[in-house]
């Protein structure tokens, strides 16, 4: 699942991610994505970490390129507003 490109542009973006579902995005070096989770569970991994993080609705956090953000929903899935710093 990629965001539409305007979505991402505008700020943040609200966005549901099912059961097994997948929202895969390459940030760069200078790029920050910051995710917070209105409802449901969702794992997330950035490429380069070691660090893997489960996160449920009410939790928010950012994280920093280079590399791969990879975010699954579990369980019941999950709806995420999704923004950049600019």
């Amino acid at each position: 699942m990629n965001l539409p490109e305007r979505l991402r542009r505008r700020g943040m973006a609200r966005a549901r991610i099912g059961y097994g579902q997948i929202f895969s995005r390459q940030l760069e070096a200078s790029e920050v994505l910051n995710l917070r989770l209105v409802s449901g569970h969702l794992w997330v991994t950035l490429e380069g970490s070691r660090k893997d993080h489960l996160m449920v609705a009410g939790d928010a956090k950012s994280f920093a390129g280079p590399g791969r953000l990879v975010a699954e929903g579990i369980e019941d899935g999950a709806v995420v507003e999704l923004g950049e710093d600019q």
